[in-house]
């Protein structure tokens, strides 16, 4: 039985003995979730709405206010979700929109429920037109005297410090969207790019993994956050020395030294673990486990999609990443070795690069091989595994291939993809 990383467990909502005041504030805040934002409208024109947290080829998972209840394709005429709504703002430019352009999609967001992401466009707006007092008003920013002044937290911030590094890291921005937190003491542009940037991949992220792994959306009481820290001197030791990215799983922190530029295939590597981390202990609990080579395959096609720098273009995860292709088939190692490998293998010690090619080629293999056949298997086998079920037979069952068999076929297409 290959070895797995057991999630921790989720951090705990408000302790017993909370005011009162916490408890009707969480209250009405679960009503609010669980009489939306998604709708579902079936064929029969009834309409069941609360939160579509999963969303497969052949059926959807509708959160109720109790339990969940799964509704085949078939019997839907209509879809509704803060995810699709959100997906079509994302696709505009809005880097280079202007204020109207801007203001027209934050509207857009307020209107599909996707309150977070409406203020970070309107934070985008009162960067590109300060003076504008609709947007002032949306922020709930004030006039001093010559000076917009917008309320952080505890303080009030007028437009130069927004746009400029802040002076030490207590006080970073915290800024939320749909499915992220950030914290940085960057300027704030960079951190409205950030966010853009994680809420883009979240699609790609589920575009390519959603169906096959059954994958949740995160919890919306759990977000997961990044770090981003302008100083060195900040960004907190990495468990192994040398790595300028790191995902804390008891924390669900990326944590990232943005001192100089990173490499992006670095942070999307650990943001991928950290959406695995969090797509599974909504779907299958706080004891989901994935083995360390389907997690490690995973991120690496994903980080190897991804441009050595922000901005670049994107590659699709399907394309095969040739300089791993090469290592796996100079590599000795076996399917066996692979299954069975720990967390470690892939990130500690002299062969980690080695372990990672050869897990990239074999996830590789199970998504792509035979025209996708084997995708669908190897879902359910992760499924299956985040509950416990691990072991070589239950991926062989879930597949329809022995041990022997995938690791011909594995070796088979890592000589094809290394050519």
């Amino acid at each position: 039985r290959g070895r797995a990383a057991r999630l921790p467990p989720p951090f705990s909502p408000y302790e017993r003995g909370e005011r009162l005041v916490h408890s009707l504030i969480l209250g009405a805040l679960l009503c609010v979730a669980f009489g939306g934002p998604d709708r579902v409208t079936l064929q029969d024109g009834k309409k069941l709405e609360g939160r579509v947290v999963c969303e497969r080829k052949d059926a959807v998972v509708l959160k109720l206010e109790r339990g969940e209840r799964t509704i085949a394709r078939a019997e839907i005429a209509e879809l509704v979700t803060l995810e699709r709504s959100l997906s079509g703002v994302l696709e505009r430019d809005l880097q280079s929109a202007d204020a109207a352009q801007l203001r027209a999609a934050a509207k857009e967001c307020s209107a599909a429920g996707l309150d977070a992401d409406a203020r970070l466009l309107w934070l985008r707006t009162l960067l590109r037109e300060p003076s504008d007092e609709q947007v002032i008003g949306a922020l709930g920013a004030k006039r001093v005297k010559d000076a917009v002044v917008l309320p952080f937290g505890k303080r009030g911030l007028e437009l130069s410090q927004l746009r400029a590094p802040q002076a030490k890291w207590s006080e970073a921005f915290e800024l939320a969207s749909t499915h992220f937190q950030l914290r940085t003491d960057l300027p704030l542009e960079t951190a409205l790019d950030a966010l853009l940037g994680l809420e883009r991949f979240h699609v790609r992220f589920y575009g390519w993994v959603g169906d096959p792994l059954g994958l949740y959306v995160f919890d919306e009481r759990q977000l997961p956050e990044l770090r981003l820290y302008a100083r060195a001197a900040d960004f907190p030791a990495p468990p192994v020395k040398g790595p300028r990215v790191w995902f804390a799983p008891l924390e669900n922190v990326v944590h990232v030294d943005a001192s100089s530029p990173v490499p992006m295939p670095d942070v999307v590597a650990d943001l991928t673990r950290q959406m695995l981390f969090s797509a599974l202990r909504r779907g299958a609990g706080p004891t989901a486990q994935l083995q360390p080579w389907i997690a490690t395959g995973i991120a690496e096609a994903l980080a190897r999609s991804a441009p050595e720098q922000a901005g670049g273009a994107w590659r699709a995860p399907r394309e095969a990443y040739k300089p791993h292709f090469t290592a796996a088939a100079a590599s000795q190692l076996s399917f066996d070795a692979l299954f069975q490998a720990a967390p470690g293998d892939f990130t500690n010690g002299a062969r980690a690069g080695e372990y990672s090619a050869c897990a990239y080629s074999l996830l590789h293999f199970f998504f792509e091989a035979r025209d996708g056949a084997l995708r669908q298997g190897l879902g359910r086998y992760i499924d299956e595994g985040a509950k416990g079920k691990l072991s070589l037979g239950a991926l062989s069952e879930c597949v329809g291939l022995t041990k022997d068999q995938i690791q011909a076929g594995w070796r088979a297409h890592v000589a094809q993809f290394a050519r």
